[in-house]
């Protein structure tokens, strides 16, 4: 479900803030969903084996061959400002 900020009580509004992890202002909205246990699948990594696989695909990615995106880049900033007039991309 949808909530309008503005439309919550103080302690509703901390607890989004604390929910979503930064304050949030009354012209935004928020939207918590609940999972059932089922949903959630735990890892059945260790700690450790977590962390190799982490290390593996950082080193993986790191000498790949990746195309230049610069020029897919370019063309989806320019989406984003046309259809979202506000747009400034991050960075």
């Amino acid at each position: 479900m949808l909530y309008h900020v503005k439309d919550l009580s103080p302690e509703q509004g901390r607890a989004a803030e604390i929910l979503v992890g930064h304050s949030v202002s009354a012209d935004e909205a928020v939207s918590i969903k609940s999972l059932g246990p089922t949903t959630i699948i735990p890892s059945k990594l260790s700690p450790e084996d977590r962390v190799a696989a982490l290390r593996a695909l950082e080193k993986r990615f790191a000498n790949a061959n990746l195309p230049d995106v610069g020029e897919e880049d370019a063309t989806v900033n320019e989406a984003f400002r046309l259809t979202r007039p506000n747009y400034r991309p991050a960075g």
